[in-house]
């Protein structure tokens, strides 16, 4: 874009962009020529949180799913036998049902763990797709498996 006045003469549109900053939002184009075309050895492991954060969420709620079913499904009928008191209960169960609810914590700490590597695997770009998946996952297991646990144990009496 020059002036029509000759006699002041103006940048062009390729040296005024090359003085503006890089932003994300314009994309790479704008200033190819600060920008490395090398990458960094840092770079080679970007995409390693989102997929962790991936695998972890998974296995939280696998494990919490399967907690809530084996507790789900076996409450009912040993209140309808025993009682519906917990120290009624043989000791057997009483020990189950507290081990799966130690898995449930465990599964909770898990599942903020993925939740926060997740976020922050999106919002730095570092496998963004898998990390909005482990936000999902990570924000639905548990109503999910509680879901699971109410139906369940309701259900099955």
């Amino acid at each position: 874009m020059t002036s029509p006045d000759f006699m002041y003469p103006q940048p062009t549109d390729d040296e005024l962009a090359a003085q503006q900053p890089y932003t994300a939002a314009l994309g790479s184009q704008v200033n190819t020529l600060s920008r490395s075309p090398v990458s960094s050895p840092a770079d080679a492991n970007r995409p390693l949180l989102g997929k962790v954060a991936l695998g972890i969420t998974i296995i939280a709620a696998g494990l919490s799913l399967l907690a809530s079913i084996t507790l789900g499904v076996t409450i009912g009928p040993m209140e309808n036998e025993h009682g519906h008191f917990f120290t009624d209960i043989p000791s057997w169960y009483q020990n189950l049902a507290i081990a799966l609810a130690g898995l449930q914590v465990l599964c909770a700490v898990l599942g903020v763990t993925g939740l926060i590597m997740g976020i922050v695997s999106a919002a730095n770009d570092r496998a963004r797709t898998q990390g909005i998946i482990a936000i999902a996952i990570a924000a639905l297991a548990p109503f999910i498996s509680f879901g699971l646990f109410i139906i369940l144990s309701l259900a099955i009496a």
